[in-house]
């Protein structure tokens, strides 16, 4: 293989992998469990024909975007701009741009061999791109505590304690050393709440974050978490991770609020369970690689899992 193409294949993969996980977070934000039914029917019918050869899945058979062409993909970011906007270059630039790297997409994907300046180009796009992704993964992490007069069930349940497994946050601070916190973010094209709200209520853009912290650098089992935390998979939008200490599980305001108590409630009871009493040794990054594999929603020190407004200058690229 030429090392110009090599090179161009692996920068492909940084740009698309990343639009792709862009793309899922906000229509899940906007659109909740319905996030999907905008996207072109071909792409979940791939994914059931899919299914049929059970022996050959990889672990993004679970993502319908997966299954999406590219020039759809980067179609509908322009589509639904109001989304978009906020992470990418202004419109007329990235229109032209789309055309460009579709182009250099055929090429990768019939084998055919790069053009000289395919490479700067797409180096250049995903330079253009930092700022934008910066913001976007920064944002899901930019939380604040809900205030404790809303009247959200979620609230009732986990701030005040009125859930029937919150008994469980005093449990797991003594016989654990762990905490837990119910957080709030709210992404770039929507309004967080304001000082009079009494409710976050079903706020598109809003999302809601259940978030545990394990004290003493004990090791914590992510790719069991997420075998038990199955009934759930389908209500939830990400399950992060920023070290083998940590936790996150985080869910779309659209969705049903009672349904999200819950899902946190059995959540805390498999994250208790799956803290291990031996200390976790690895570096970070033999640790991320363990679970890189688990699903598409799962991030183990990816940059939605640790990248916080405090974190200008660091580069999600590297391009």
């Amino acid at each position: 293989m030429p090392t110009h193409a090599s090179a161009l294949y692996s920068r492909w993969w940084q740009l698309e992998t990343w639009l792709r996980s862009l793309v899922y977070v906000e229509l899940r934000s906007k659109y909740g469990n319905a996030w999907a039914d905008g996207l072109p029917p071909n792409s979940a019918n791939r994914q059931q024909q899919d299914g049929a050869y059970h022996y050959m899945q990889t672990p993004d058979a679970q993502d319908q975007l997966a299954y999406l062409d590219a020039a759809p993909l980067l179609e509908l970011t322009h589509e639904q701009w109001d989304l978009f906007g906020p992470y990418l270059p202004a419109r007329k630039i990235w229109a032209g741009r789309i055309e460009e790297l579709k182009q250099i997409r055929n090429r990768i994907g019939h084998c055919r061999r790069p053009h000289d300046d395919d490479l700067d180009r797409l180096e250049q796009t995903l330079r253009d791109l930092e700022r934008g992704a910066f913001r976007a993964t920064s944002s899901f992490n930019d939380q604040s505590s809900p205030d404790e007069r809303w009247s959200d069930v979620l609230v009732r349940d986990w701030v005040h304690g009125n859930h029937s497994y919150a008994h469980l946050i005093e449990h797991a601070r003594r016989q654990y050393d762990a905490s837990f916190r119910l957080m709030v973010s709210t992404r770039p094209w929507t309004q967080p709440p304001a000082p009079e709200d009494d409710q976050l209520g079903s706020r598109a853009g809003c999302i809601w974050h259940a978030c545990w912290y394990f004290r003493g650098g004990r090791f914590f089992d992510l790719e069991q978490f997420w075998r038990e935390i199955e009934i759930d998979k389908d209500l939830i939008t990400l399950v992060c991770s920023d070290s083998a200490s940590s936790l996150q599980v985080s869910f779309s305001a659209l969705e049903d609020q009672q349904s999200i108590s819950d899902a946190i409630g059995r959540g805390f009871d498999s994250a208790l369970a799956n803290v291990r009493f031996t200390y976790n040794d690895e570096d970070p990054v033999t640790w991320a690689r363990r679970f890189v594999n688990v699903d598409p929603r799962v991030h183990a020190g990816t940059p939605w899992a640790s990248i916080d407004p405090s974190m200008r200058g660091v580069s999600l690229f590297s391009a």
